[in-house]
């Protein structure tokens, strides 16, 4: 089994909404299991579409992983849509976490290097207006 195979069994369990799941296939077996509380946040990166404008809305954690921030990046920082805060290595793989929209963030959650969970919050950040 290769990791695009092991992908796409995790996100058609994803859609199907279970909670938990163990793939084994040879001498490899997996466990990917997730909070009821969690379920409900999307599998890609998520921002908080109930805040108001003015008010700081979340970044959160698409996937399991370890969190490696960007080095320029701080709080008061403006950011750009499609800007790289950091990466989540997971597997030996380092996938990147981008900012969904332009603004200004205002708290970076996680410290580098921090293991993090799926649906955790990461970063809140203020909408640019």
């Amino acid at each position: 089994m290769d990791l695009k195979d092991l992908d796409r069994l995790v996100e058609k369990y994803d859609r199907q909404g279970y909670q938990q799941i163990r793939v084994k296939a040879g001498d490899l077996e997996i466990e990917v299991s997730r909070q009821a509380s969690v379920a409900e946040v999307p599998a890609k990166l998520a921002v908080s579409q109930t805040a108001p404008a003015d008010e700081a809305q979340s970044i959160t954690s698409p996937m399991v992983g370890v969190m490696h921030l960007s080095p320029d990046l701080s709080v008061g920082q403006t950011v750009t849509k499609g800007q790289e805060l950091g990466q989540i290595e997971s597997m030996k793989l380092f996938n990147p976490l981008v900012c969904p929209q332009a603004g200004i963030l205002t708290a970076i959650l996680v410290e580098d290097g921090a293991a993090v969970e799926f649906g955790q919050s990461l970063f809140k950040m203020r909408e640019d207006r």
